[in-house]
């Protein structure tokens, strides 16, 4: 049976977000932008500031030559949340299976559901509809059998969108219907296939391929020869082929930590520490569900909107249970930072991820650990009595003489749990012990 995907893309949902808030937005060129200064790359661009020539991840100073009537907005992630709570609450009443991917974005998967709802274009049409009505909001919606043709779909839908206030008022759906997806994705630019890797894009343009029907119709043999095994995806791409099911969000799709910078940098004594609060954050959710990583991924966003991942291991069987460690997780976290940042350009976003999970062995409680191992900790309080607040001295001595980190690890959380992540210093590059 054919599945039937579609992929809910409401375009430039900041902007939009913003326009309900502040109608008198409407119909203006309207950017959202850290305003720490000049430099600050925009986030997001209404569709009049698109037709002045700006673009999303252009600097605010470029931003503004090109479009003297650029209304410039602070981000607002506490409202731009709500409102995607708020719009995944409408789709989850129109598909079993909805799979959030950022801010309003999401996959819904209706296979087998044609019976009860209907066709996937009226279930679009539908949509759309409702989220317009409801919460004011415009909405493409690609409807295909996979995620990538879907998602595809919905690009060229937001292409089309009319520019003005009655924008908000349209419904956009496209189907593309099974079996004619090599012939939908032929004439579009290869920049609307998603995930495709900065490396293979350069390298199609230094042949001339701009195309995704010009790559569709090269040899799988021949994409191989030059790219390798992602010769093998890039032909099932361009094909209009994608195996991904559409996932539910669990337990591994929340092992993944994310920070978007105010002002875009390439500073290490800003990024640095920013890998330390990230691998810090990952660690206690492995921890929370008692889940050890063989492998950690980074992400870097550059201000130019292109991207890198690179992956490091950090053990196996045995070992793995060290992974969920701040310390260890910081180190590889800094690793693979060193090894994906191959642009001297400033850094936008930094995300990180655990990968290749396991379940961990069982920790002891708490105290019965500390007990095992002999271990002492101090904390002194460093506000008034009457304050929840505790630093707690990072330095542990132990008294075997025998350092174990889980039982220090475990100590460290249950502190930060009760009274919050700064209830235990980081000295350094993190928790010392005490010499004799």
């Amino acid at each position: 049976m054919p599945r039937s995907v579609l992929f809910a893309d409401p375009p430039a949902f900041c902007v939009a977000v913003e326009r309900v808030v502040a109608p008198r937005l409407r119909s203006r060129p309207v950017a959202v932008a850290p305003t720490a200064g000049d430099r600050a790359a925009l986030l997001a661009v209404s569709a009049e500031a698109r037709e002045a020539g700006v673009v999303r991840g252009m600097p605010v100073r470029l931003a503004r030559r090109h479009c003297p009537d650029l209304v410039l907005l602070p981000p607002n992630p506490e409202l731009y949340a709500r409102a995607s709570r708020a719009l995944h609450g409408i789709l989850r009443a129109y598909a079993p299976v909805v799979e959030p991917c950022g801010w309003g974005h999401a996959f819904l998967d209706l296979s087998g559901t044609e019976r009860l709802l209907g066709p996937a274009a009226d279930v679009a049409l539908r949509l759309a509809r409702e989220v317009a009505a409801r919460l004011r909001l415009p909405l493409a919606v690609g409807a295909a059998s996979n995620k990538l043709v879907s998602q595809v779909a919905a690009a060229v839908l937001k292409s089309r969108l009319p520019a003005g206030p009655h924008c908000r008022a349209v419904t956009h759906e496209l189907l593309v219907p099974h079996g004619e997806e090599p012939a939908f994705l032929a004439p579009h630019h290869l920049a609307l296939l998603p995930g495709l890797p900065d490396p293979v894009r350069a390298r199609l343009d230094e042949y001339h391929l701009g195309l995704i029907g010009e790559v569709a119709a090269i040899p799988e043999r021949a994409l191989c020869a030059v790219f390798g095994g992602r010769g093998r995806a890039l032909h099932a791409a361009t094909h209009g082929i994608d195996p991904r099911p559409v996932l539910p969000p669990e337990r591994r799709a929340e092992l993944q930590v994310s920070h978007t910078l105010a002002t875009d940098t390439n500073d290490l004594a800003v990024l640095h520490p920013l890998l330390r609060v990230l691998a810090e954050r990952l660690g206690r959710r492995l921890r929370r569900q008692r889940l050890a990583a063989a492998r950690l991924v980074v992400e870097v966003s550059w201000a130019d909107h292109t991207s890198a991942r690179r992956a490091v291991s950090l053990g196996a069987g045995a070992l793995a249970a060290s992974a969920t460690l701040d310390a260890e997780l910081a180190a590889a976290a800094r690793r693979a930072f060193g090894l994906a940042c191959t642009k001297r350009l400033a850094v936008h976003a930094v995300s990180l991820g655990a990968d290749h999970l396991v379940e961990a062995d069982a920790q002891l409680d708490l105290w019965e650990a500390l007990e095992a191992a002999g271990v002492e900790l101090h904390a002194a309080p460093v506000a008034p009595p009457s304050s929840r607040t505790l630093a707690a001295v990072p330095l542990v001595r132990a008294a075997t003489g025998h350092e174990r980190p889980p039982a220090l690890q475990a100590a460290v959380d249950r502190i930060r749990t009760r009274y919050g992540v700064r209830g235990v210093r980081t000295a350094g590059g993190g928790l010392e012990r005490v010499g004799a």
